[in-house]
């Protein structure tokens, strides 16, 4: 019996987190993406992790200063991993090391809509904050 390796697809899309009475809220713009979506074969979480970073680092490369987070999807009729669901959920997959915290609306707006991370002056990433 051949093993059919699950195929999944990688999607970056524009999002912010916004700091709002002391929790952090993601706004994405669901309907827009960088780049081209990324495909990848992957069996287990890790080599799901690797696809993920390697797929944001192009991203990043290819749109720099952008706040993104990327979305997983997997092929119709495939099995997921055991435990994807809940790594995808908690952020285990690494898919929002590229969302930008920002402390409120106005400057969630700028770098939604194209303006880069340098020109907007006061967020952090949000690598590490928990929200």
């Amino acid at each position: 019996m051949e093993f059919i390796m699950p195929v999944f697809a990688l999607i970056a899309t524009p999002a912010v987190r916004i700091r709002s009475d002391g929790c952090a809220i993601l706004q994405a713009l669901p309907m827009e993406h960088l780049g081209a979506r990324g495909m990848t074969e992957a069996r287990t979480l890790a080599e799901i992790s690797t696809a993920v970073t390697l797929y944001g680092e192009r991203t990043a490369g290819a749109h720099p200063g952008r706040s993104f987070s990327i979305s997983v999807h997997i092929r119709r009729g495939d099995r997921k991993p055991r435990g994807f669901d809940a790594a995808y959920r908690t952020g285990a997959l690494g898919t929002d090391r590229w969302v930008l915290m920002v402390d409120n609306d106005a400057d969630g707006a700028r770098i939604l809509h194209g303006r880069s991370a340098a020109e907007t002056g006061n967020m952090a990433s949000c690598k590490g904050d928990v929200a």
